[in-house]
């Protein structure tokens, strides 16, 4: 029953985009080859929800994502189909892209392609030497590849798909630092003009909108507040989940540090050798403006991809009818 419904969402998601390809469907014994059965040295990561191995199949480089039994199986059914099918007809470079499944494992197995330099958050908060190498041209183009992603996601399909789940490990990078996002579990789409669908809460506790955790309802400014939250990670390299003494977390830090005309005491000194003083305050500025409390003081994300080419520095005009 599981693999039928798996196989009838996939053909109707390949319908969806002119971008969606064939997916690949792999044996339960391809994917055990590919895993070196499912070696723990393998192993590149974990989700809230799952076990990430870096495999070979079919002679590419791929990331195998396994289901952790840590919710009941129908829950992590969903997750993976949403994953997938989300992915599936997503045609965007900084969008990692779908390679194929296995159905014959009661939740799926999830085959991406292997995006080579891990996460965000590894690289801003684990690896020493890996924090030191990324410099602040590559943060904000990080900043922008992930903001281009969303409003892709929120403005070039048929209906709007919200993330709901946008952090900094689910934004991973090249050799290059380009930003590729993933973890596409929480996704939603959503009805312009029509009132917001409520949803429970999900999402990585740090980076979820408080609007949406006290109302449940899901819009496109959901994801505006968690890009602003990564963006104030950018610039102190701290982590939102580390909580002050108060119980504050990194927005109230950053808020309160700002009322008191110390914010830079808040940037990280990388950061502050790096950048000059008037794109460390745009960029702050613009983030402040995703982190509003209310969505609708906040940004569209076409808004904020205009505001950060343009604190890049880029040579041409934002034209908001291509995303």
């Amino acid at each position: 029953m599981v693999e039928f419904c798996w196989k009838k969402q996939i053909a109707l998601s390949q319908g969806l985009h002119k971008g969606a390809w064939q997916l690949k469907i792999f044996s339960s014994q391809e994917i055990e080859k590919a895993t070196d059965s499912f070696d723990p040295d393998l192993i590149l990561g974990f989700s809230a929800h799952s076990t990430i191995y870096k495999a070979r199949i079919e002679g590419r480089l791929v990331a195998i994502e396994t289901a952790l039994e840590l919710e009941p199986k129908s829950e992590l059914v969903d997750l993976s189909l949403t994953a997938a099918s989300t992915a599936m007809v997503m045609n965007h470079d900084n969008m990692v892209k779908l390679y194929g499944c296995c159905l014959e494992t009661v939740v799926p197995i999830i085959v991406y392609e292997f995006v080579s330099y891990g996460s965000l958050f590894e690289c801003l908060h684990g690896d020493i030497a890996c924090s030191k190498r990324i410099k602040w041209a590559d943060c904000l183009r990080i900043a922008i590849d992930t903001a281009y992603a969303l409003s892709y996601m929120h403005n070039a399909l048929s209906k709007p798909v919200v993330h709901r789940d946008v952090n900094s490990k689910s934004i991973l990078l090249d050799n290059s630092f380009h930003g590729t996002l993933s973890n596409f579990g929480y996704s939603v789409s959503i009805t312009p003009g029509k009132p917001p669908q409520r949803w429970p809460v999900k999402g990585t506790p740090g980076y979820i909108d408080p609007e949406h955790m006290e109302t449940q309802e899901v819009t496109d400014k959901c994801d505006v507040y968690s890009v602003g939250v990564v963006m104030l990670e950018l610039l102190t390299r701290r982590q939102p989940l580390l909580m002050a003494r108060d119980g504050t977390d990194l927005v109230d830090l950053f808020v309160s540090a700002v009322r008191k005309n110390c914010m830079m005491e808040m940037i990280d000194n990388e950061v502050v050798q790096q950048a000059s003083r008037d794109e460390i305050q745009q960029v702050a500025e613009l983030a402040l403006a995703c982190v509003a409390k209310k969505g609708a003081e906040r940004p569209t994300m076409i808004d904020v991809v205009g505001e950060l080419w343009s604190i890049q520095g880029r040579d041409m005009k934002w034209n908001r009818n291509c995303v």
